[in-house]
């Protein structure tokens, strides 16, 4: 699992800008489609318009899957940062096998 966070300026907003707003009523219908072609799992999207920030919580085997992706997609006017995650009950597990002393071994 994968976070992908984006932000773009208020110029390259689809809210203000004509070239962004097209790209994004025409190719976004088809995000999901896109996604699976590079291998990408789009499991939530959350966006701040306000801040001209966003959120994507994705799945793919790869990081790079992600990047292909984004360099056709929101990558267009938006810049991308791609973020392994884990589940927050995975940094619990964690914590116990280091209280244990169990993380640290091979």
């Amino acid at each position: 699992m994968y976070g992908t966070y984006g932000e773009h300026t208020q110029e390259a907003c689809p809210l203000y800008n004509e070239q962004s707003r097209r790209w994004f009523l025409t190719d976004v219908p088809n995000l999901e489609k896109t996604a699976q072609k590079h291998g990408v799992r789009i499991l939530q999207q959350y966006h701040s318009a306000l801040e001209h920030t966003f959120l994507w919580a994705v799945e793919a085997e790869n990081a790079q899957s992600i990047e292909e992706l984004m360099a056709k997609t929101a990558g267009r006017f938006n810049t991308v940062r791609i973020v392994p995650l884990i589940t927050f009950q995975e940094v619990i597990e964690r914590c116990k096998k280091v209280e244990d002393g169990t993380f640290f071994e091979s």
